[in-house]
């Protein structure tokens, strides 16, 4: 888990996919219902497009330019229709964990990841270079990163039963907004791990995602 409330499980976001994209024909469509995908190891009677094309719109995670591709997806289903303000926090959520996909384990660049044996130092070097060029790229799209991030906070405070745990709190340390941070972090009735975290980075002043548990 993550501090912008990003939930992986074997590295597959746990969050049900809402928005999806026919892989034959790009029409994006809204799933109301959405439900795990049927596996089964018979063959189709019919040609069917696989999972892994209709899932995240067939984007390939593991290289910065499929992270990019997702932030514009995002950004074009915003941009191409009105929402109600339901789906559009969800689909500005997702945004978000978008853009912070870009450097989401910026801790993987330091050198005691491949010292103590977390990882060879083939991989090591392979995800810091990653990284590295993903935090160049996050920083070149900050101004996007900013504007999404108001407006979901805007609409969050406006209906806050779309609230999620601690939402609040991280976006205004992730704009920078370091004291309104804490002082509703202060506010909150029983400490746990996941705040006591949250207020040590906003009073490092530090604004990047962080892996809360995991």
């Amino acid at each position: 888990m993550y501090s912008d409330g990003k939930v992986l499980n074997d590295n597959l976001i746990t969050t049900p996919q809402k928005m999806i994209m026919c892989p034959s024909c790009g029409h994006g469509f809204w799933v109301e219902h959405p439900e795990e995908p049927f596996i089964t190891y018979e063959k189709p009677e019919a040609e069917v497009y696989s999972w892994n094309t209709w899932r995240f719109f067939g984007i390939n995670f593991s290289d910065n330019r499929g992270k990019m591709a997702l932030v514009n997806h995002y950004k074009t289903f915003l941009k191409k229709s009105h929402y109600d303000p339901k789906k559009e926090i969800y689909l500005r959520r997702f945004l978000w964990w978008a853009y912070n996909d870009l450097h989401r384990n910026h801790q993987h660049v330091r050198l005691k990841y491949f010292l103590n044996g977390f990882m060879s130092y083939g991989v090591w070097r392979c995800n810091r270079r990653m990284i590295i060029e993903g935090e160049r790229l996050f920083l070149r799209n900050y101004k996007g990163f900013t504007e999404n991030l108001k407006r979901l906070l805007a609409l969050l405070e406006k209906h806050p039963d779309e609230q999620i745990d601690l939402e609040l709190p991280e976006i205004y340390r992730e704009l920078r907004q370091f004291d309104k941070a804490k002082e509703l972090l202060e506010k909150v009735g029983s400490r746990t791990h996941f705040t006591n975290e949250m207020l040590r980075h906003s009073k490092w002043k530090d604004a990047r995602v962080f892996m809360v548990t995991g």
